[in-house]
């Protein structure tokens, strides 16, 4: 199987994954009633439950973090407003 056109990271609670991160590569993402399906050309490769996730975006190969993002503060926890 030939690699996929993009690198993801879906923020998860950290009972799916202990530092609540998981990264994959998929040519695309979906939301469909609230779940999110990743796909390689027509086939189904990870989805994630409505409840189990909260953000997703294309991530860096190298490092993880955000891609295409001009301005971006960081993430914002609970008590850090």
């Amino acid at each position: 199987m030939s690699k996929a056109k993009h690198y993801w990271c879906v923020k998860v609670p950290e009972e799916i994954s202990s530092n609540g991160e998981i990264y994959l590569h998929a040519d695309t993402a979906e939301i469909i009633n609230g779940d999110l399906i990743f796909k390689k050309g027509d086939m189904i490769i990870f989805s994630v439950g409505r409840i189990n996730w909260t953000v997703f975006f294309a991530a860096s190969v190298i490092d993880g973090h955000a891609v295409y993002v001009e301005h971006w503060k960081g993430e914002e926890h609970a008590g850090d407003y």
